[in-house]
């Protein structure tokens, strides 16, 4: 886990971002690539340069790599020990081939806005990329990092029950090499709990009925606390609502660095959606994201 980074980095320079992931990669003890990926010019563009003798990708590559290396003597970093990746085509496109190419167990995205919506490539990745998808907003961390864990407890099933862990585990994992703080939470809500205002239930009914729901949550928060042995090392919390407004918000009040949380959908369909959910909930997130994909997610992207 964390052991074959892709940095994806489009077709900008990111410096602070690079020193960042290796000093993640130095962390982990991982391996990293650093990507780039131009959009390649109208075939006009491109007989109009090489009727004068231009090789268009060679001069746009020189620049870049002009821009790299005056960015790199600011931050006080050295790429020599890193693997360099140039393509070009349409970026979360490449991203994802050359992850699936490499086996890369990690993508960090390049910089997103701390306010406001994801860019489209973020959103791509989210929903195409095959392993865990880190999107960062300002820092990929700062200070003393906390990192939250959101889990779904509602859904019984055993597939939703490994997604849970794999989230709970990539967290683990992202708490040691970054010596943070750790917080698991899951939400409940009833069943259409706006159908219990109906005369049909009475308060002491309703009661019972939420109770129960409540119940079964925390049981299965804690069995799976319990089973990752990690009662004694991490902030537990249920909590009552929506997961779309509440994990954002706990978020925010928390101060949390990084949400890890999973995509919602069906595997071994091509081209799934994290998740209706979900995607609110990165709507409504100010914090960098690591999202998981479920075992047997299926790429579109081939």
């Amino acid at each position: 886990m964390f052991k074959n980074v892709l940095l994806d980095l489009g077709s900008g320079v990111d410096g602070h971002l690079m020193s960042h992931a290796a000093e993640f990669c130095e962390s982990a003890g991982a391996n990293l690539t650093i990507l780039n990926v131009f959009e390649e010019p109208s075939s006009s563009v491109s007989t109009y340069f090489s009727a004068h003798k231009k090789d268009l990708q060679k001069i746009v590559e020189e620049s870049y790599e002009k821009s790299v290396a005056k960015e790199m003597a600011e931050v006080d970093l050295d790429l020599s020990g890193f693997r360099k990746e140039v393509r070009w085509g349409k970026e979360f496109i490449e991203t994802i081939k050359l992850a699936e190419e490499g086996g890369h167990d990690l993508v960090i995205s390049s910089s997103q806005d701390v306010s406001g919506v994801l860019d489209s490539t973020a959103m791509h990745l989210l929903r195409k990329c095959p392993c865990p998808v880190w999107i960062h907003r300002g820092d990929l961390w700062r200070g003393a990092v906390r990192i939250l864990a959101a889990i779904n407890t509602s859904d019984p099933s055993e597939e939703n029950r490994k997604l849970n862990r794999k989230i709970v585990d990539h967290a683990v994992r992202l708490t040691e090499i970054l010596r943070g703080h750790l917080h698991v939470v899951t939400c409940w809500a009833g069943y259409m709990e706006s159908v219990l205002t109906s005369p049909r239930f009475n308060e002491k009914e309703k009661d019972q009925y939420l109770k129960f729901e409540q119940h079964q949550t925390e049981k299965a928060f804690k069995a799976l606390l319990a089973d990752s042995d990690l009662h004694d090392q991490v902030k537990g919390k249920v909590i009552h609502g929506n997961p779309s407004k509440i994990i954002p918000e706990y978020a925010s009040e928390q101060k949390m660095d990084i949400v890890v949380m999973g995509s919602v959908a069906r595997t071994g369909v091509p081209g799934v959606l994290v998740g209706n959910t979900a995607e609110k909930i990165v709507s409504n997130l100010k914090s960098s994201i690591l999202a998981i994909k479920p075992d047997g997610f299926v790429s579109p992207v081939k």
